[in-house]
């Protein structure tokens, strides 16, 4: 005969000849191992009820939330109920909760500090996680945060007042491998000048980065003649460089034999074992002639590549310019695609230099001389000073004339260089240059009147200079008139 729990006998729930559930557990924690254990052999249509069963009970990412389940348990039980306090360690996760246990990490008390890092190193919040760890690394407690939910810790970190080398070296020691090549250069300062004890845990955590990578790491002074610090790489199976090479033979030379026999330099990239078939396969596959015809694939309408050149990014842009320059560069006469110039007038003010200075050479194939002066003049409101310049000389060569009064105001420029290259479009115009020059002389505050006056003087004094060459006769009015 099996006996009935006499304090379970009038309550709803599991009979005497069905397993009950020890009160301490709550109950949605029973059901929910229930469903997760039933999921791999449910059939495909009822798994996704399953898992909307499992997370109405446990949210993804949620505390559990069984609170009121264990007070119901324990009340079933008989346990006395403990009243509220607002100071209780295991309330839920809250703002203020997260603000007192913080406080209690420097409380003047050890246990309190302990209770508090305890209830925090499981937070998931990488700024609690960093409290917790601080305070360990100080020695105010004994209790390491969990290393998932820390983000990687830099050196300042770890060399801040009050921290103890000691513990940073132990919780260097959880760290994985991919987070200690930052951390080199302070572990070698611990291993060079540290006590013994920090000292050993130094190299002892130095021996877990990976070989190559300290390597590297340490060349700079390896190549400066430190060549004890080679004494770490002993051992460790290290692809051989021309540095390694050339230290193991000055070792040699040194009389410190020992040291150099240490190093272990392997010739050649490092396989992996077990990879030899597919180095097999890959030659195989490189060394078989493919018969098979390639069709060529047919070229993009010309709307597809205008398309592409907007939306793609800067290389992909610079690569449909030069296949529009190829493809679509009109015949001598003829007038170029209205959509080509609309195009290359809008990359002239694409955010990436190398896009606008493509579009610029692509425009000098793609239109004619008048069309590719007024692109040109653009860019001279490009946020670059060497693209000014570039295109300060390019319209000075041509001698476009609309681009005069953009010429003639770049002479008040910030940077020398643009102004020193607008100085010499300008004189290049010659007297055509004069009535803009004027213009602006007479617009000009007093102090720049200058910048405009030296140069009508620089035109006056050529023109004058290439009549007396060739026998003409001028006067300073007409020069000054802009008739010369």
């Amino acid at each position: 005969m099996v006996e009935r729990n006499p304090r379970a006998a009038n309550a709803t729930g599991p009979t005497a000849e069905e397993p009950a559930h020890p009160p301490a557990v709550p109950r949605s924690r029973s059901l929910l191992r229930a469903l997760v254990e039933a999921y791999p052999g449910a059939a495909a249509e009822a798994r996704a009820h399953l898992v909307d069963w499992m997370t109405e009970l446990q949210p993804l990412d949620a505390p559990e939330w069984t609170i009121a389940e264990t007070r119901s348990a324990n009340a079933a039980a008989g346990a006395p109920a403990r009243p509220a306090r607002a100071d209780d360690l295991d309330q839920p996760r809250s703002a203020a909760q997260r603000s007192r246990l913080l406080a209690m990490l420097d409380a003047g008390s050890p246990e309190r500090r302990t209770a508090a890092a305890s209830a925090l190193r499981r937070w998931p919040e990488p700024d609690v996680s960093r409290a917790v760890l601080r305070a360990y690394l100080r020695g105010l407690t004994d209790v390491l945060p969990d290393t998932s939910s820390t983000d990687p810790v830099h050196d300042g970190e770890l060399t801040a007042p009050g921290v103890l080398p000691d513990r940073a070296l132990r919780w260097v020691e959880r760290l994985p491998e991919d987070d200690l090549p930052p951390l080199v250069p302070l572990l070698v300062e611990w291993w060079e000048h540290g006590p013994p004890a920090v000292h050993a845990g130094a190299r002892t955590a130095l021996r877990r980065v990976p070989a190559d990578a300290l390597a590297h790491l340490l060349a700079p002074r390896i190549e400066a003649g430190e060549l004890g610090l080679l004494d770490l790489l002993t051992g460790l199976r290290l692809l051989r460089t021309p540095l390694l090479t050339r230290a193991e033979r000055l070792l040699r030379t040194e009389g410190r034999a020992d040291l150099a026999d240490g190093l272990v330099l392997l010739d050649g990239p490092l396989r992996a074992p077990g990879t030899a078939p597919e180095d097999a396969a890959a030659l195989a596959s490189l060394r078989t002639p493919s018969w098979a015809p390639v069709a060529p694939a047919d070229p993009p309408p010309l709307p597809e590549l205008l398309d592409l050149a907007r939306t793609g990014p800067p290389g992909r842009t610079r690569e449909v310019l030069t296949r529009l320059v190829e493809e679509y560069a009109p015949a001598p006469g003829a007038r170029p695609e209205t959509e080509l110039c609309a195009l290359v007038e809008e990359l002239l003010r694409h955010p990436r230099a190398g896009v606008r200075l493509h579009a610029h050479r692509a425009s000098r194939a793609l239109f004619d001389r008048d069309t590719h002066a007024r692109l040109t003049a653009l860019l001279l409101a490009d946020p670059l000073p060497d693209v000014v310049r570039m295109a300060v000389r390019t319209l000075g060569r041509a001698a476009w004339a609309p681009a005069l009064p953009d010429l003639v105001r770049l002479l008040d420029h910030a940077k020398p260089m643009v102004r020193s290259a607008a100085r010499d479009a300008v004189v290049g115009f010659g007297g055509a240059a004069v009535p803009a020059l004027r213009r602006a002389e007479a617009h000009a505050r007093p102090d720049r009147r200058s910048l405009y006056t030296e140069v009508l003087a620089q035109i006056t004094d050529e023109q004058v200079t290439d009549k007396q060459a060739t026998g003409g006769q001028v006067t300073d009015r007409r020069i000054t008139d802009g008739e010369a």
